[in-house]
């Protein structure tokens, strides 16, 4: 399946075979597939957002890298059978996710949860 994003004059950009791969070894946590699947939902969702020819490699390296930050794809390489796919957690699991933390620093990110929101989810 060819990956296609719907740019703000109406024209396409191809996710080139290439590119795909630099992005997988950039951003190994995540599902790098899924994810520019998610851009094309959301830019058919949002067209008054949609960006442009120069700008849409932009917005998809930040996308990932925003994927990356939040700990990557739960299906994603390396996260196989980890936590719930993202799609199935909720706004409050997001927030107060510590599973992608190392261990030295659960306890305490554990303790300001519980006190801040009164719940921890920990994958």
């Amino acid at each position: 399946m060819q990956l296609e994003i719907t740019l703000n004059d109406g024209s396409i950009y191809r996710v080139q075979d290439d590119q795909l791969s630099k992005w997988k070894e950039l951003y190994g946590a995540v599902d790098v597939e899924a994810e520019i699947k998610a851009m094309i939902g959301w830019t058919d969702a949002n067209p008054k957002k949609r960006k442009t020819r120069r700008g849409v490699e932009t917005f998809i390296s930040n996308w990932l890298k925003r994927a990356q930050d939040k700990g990557g794809s739960p299906h994603a390489k390396g996260n196989v059978g980890r936590g719930k796919a993202m799609r199935d957690m909720t706004n409050k699991d997001m927030l107060c996710d510590i599973s992608w933390l190392p261990e030295k620093d659960k306890p305490s990110a554990r303790k300001f949860f519980l006190e801040k929101y009164g719940y921890v989810y920990e994958g």
